[in-house]
Parts: structure tokens; sequence; C-alpha cells
């Protein structure tokens, strides 16, 4: 059925679950699982790296490698095959970018509940990405069926 499921990553709360039904359905179809985690460089973060002491985007970039590297880690140790892998930019060129990069059969992302003026500002990555990708997109909402 699937081959490489891609999976954008960031170790929050909710990204957990993604993780765990990502991780569920690579193990389930035996495909390869690459988990994405992007140092976003647009919007809010490309203000504040502008306007903030210290490097912004390198605190980040380590924090997410750390946090992308330990959940591949520990899925790996499940008996799972995972690659993971961290990119730099807006979200939603960057996840369409890997998916072409890698010939990904399904991205997994989350879907968060966000107030109008952040969703305005910041639009929906799941929305920009049905017009970009190649295959097929499952959103998560961490809601029990």
């Amino acid at each position: 059925m699937y081959r490489k499921i891609l999976l954008a990553y960031d170790g929050s709360t909710f990204c957990n679950v993604v993780l765990q039904q990502g991780a569920e359905l690579a193990s389930l179809c035996g495909a390869e699982l690459h988990l994405l985690g992007i140092v976003v460089t647009s919007g809010v973060m490309g203000i504040a790296e502008s306007v903030a002491p210290g490097n912004v985007w390198g605190q980040e970039q380590q924090n997410l490698q750390q946090v992308v590297e330990s959940a591949a880690q520990d899925l790996q140790n499940r008996g799972l095959t995972v690659i993971s892998s961290l990119r730099y930019g807006d979200p939603a060129a960057e996840i369409a970018g890997y998916v072409h990069d890698i010939d990904a059969d399904l991205v997994v992302l989350g879907h968060t509940s966000k107030g109008t003026l952040t969703r305005w500002f910041q639009g929906s990555v799941g929305v920009k990405l049905l017009d970009h990708l190649p295959c097929n997109l499952l959103v998560v909402t961490g809601r029990k069926l």
C-alpha cells in the first residue's frame, strides 16, 4: 500500500499523537517512515530572528534536531525503518519539496485549532499542500474514532 510515509514532526504534545499514528501505519504497511522537522524561517519566526538577540534559528534548529533524532531512535528501536531530516523555510513548501525528493506515497500531518488571526497570518499547511502534493495526505485530528 504505502512504501514511503512522510511525517512532519516538531515534538509538540499533539504531534506525538501524529507520530504514533504515522508509526502504526508504517508498521502495518512495512513502509519507510521519514520524520521531517522544519525550522520555520517565514512569518513570525522571520520577525523574531530580525529583532531578538542571539540566533533564534540556530537555537530552534538545535532543539528540533534533538527532538526529531530522539523520536527517530525510539521508532527504530521498535523495529521501524526511520529516516530523519531537517529543512529550513516555509513548512508547506518544504514538505512538498521533500515529498518530491523521496517520492513519498503519503504525508501525515496534525491539525491544531488556530485562532482566526493566526490562521489568517500563517494559513493552513494542510490546505496549502492539497494543491501541491502528488500523493495522499492524512490529517490527524487527535479525536478518537
